[in-house]
């Protein structure tokens, strides 16, 4: 394991893979990549994330890495006036998912999720982290922090849930291959070195009660704080 895996990962790798969503990215999120990468390349179709989120979310919910507030919009909310944070480093994100999701009046934190980080003292019941942690630099073992870091913001018993494209112990299509290599070497992606049982390993150490679920190459949890 090199040193940069141990140490974590720079900040100048931090806000690379941030800058990948611009406006033009945004505006072409929900069809290229929900729509078609996610069910032709990734093999798991948007409706297992959706699903996820009709699960566990709750009245109160944060949502780490928002993307364009897709899952937000069209879940089935608990409540007509859900109580929804949105936390993200790009404030191209924040004003995407913040103006889709308007009639909920969501708070909005410009946070590097990898460090600590302060929501105004509000607990929340649920906590989404969808399509986040391949996104995130550095190792498992480092990117993981983000569940201790979400979870100081979950009252006991509330819901940590999301997914993430891993590049091993999961099945990958031929074109999974070449878009992983693709998004790896750009920089959108910091994943070659993210395994299933590591995952499994991070969750195990964490949560008393989790699942863990395989589509494709996805996998989707889920877990009681």
């Amino acid at each position: 394991m090199s040193d940069q895996r141990e140490t974590g990962p720079t900040q100048d790798q931090i806000l690379t893979g941030t800058a990948t969503y611009t406006r033009r990215v945004l505006s072409l999120y929900d069809t290229l990549v929900l729509g078609v990468v996610c069910r032709r390349v990734w093999q798991c179709d948007r409706a297992e994330m959706l699903a996820g989120y009709d699960r566990n979310i709750a009245e109160r919910h944060v949502d780490l890495g928002p993307g364009t507030g897709f899952f937000l919009d069209r879940c089935r909310h608990r409540t007509p006036r859900p109580r929804i944070a949105l936390v993200d480093l790009n404030p191209l994100v924040l004003k995407k998912a913040a103006t889709r999701l308007r009639r909920f009046a969501p708070a909005t934190y410009q946070r590097d999720v990898l460090s600590p980080f302060e929501l105004g003292g509000e607990r929340y019941e649920s906590a989404g982290l969808n399509f986040l942690l391949h996104c995130l630099p550095g190792g498992m073992a480092h990117k993981a922090r983000v569940f201790d870091h979400v979870r100081a913001h979950v009252v006991p018993g509330g819901r940590i849930f999301g997914s993430t494209v891993l590049a091993e112990g999961v099945p990958h299509g031929k074109r999974a291959y070449k878009l992983l290599d693709s998004l790896n070497e750009k920089g959108t992606f910091d994943n070659r070195g993210d395994t299933l049982s590591g995952l499994e390993a991070e969750l195990d150490a964490r949560f008393t009660e989790y699942r863990l679920t395989v589509r494709g190459s996805v996998a989707l949890f889920e877990a009681r704080a």
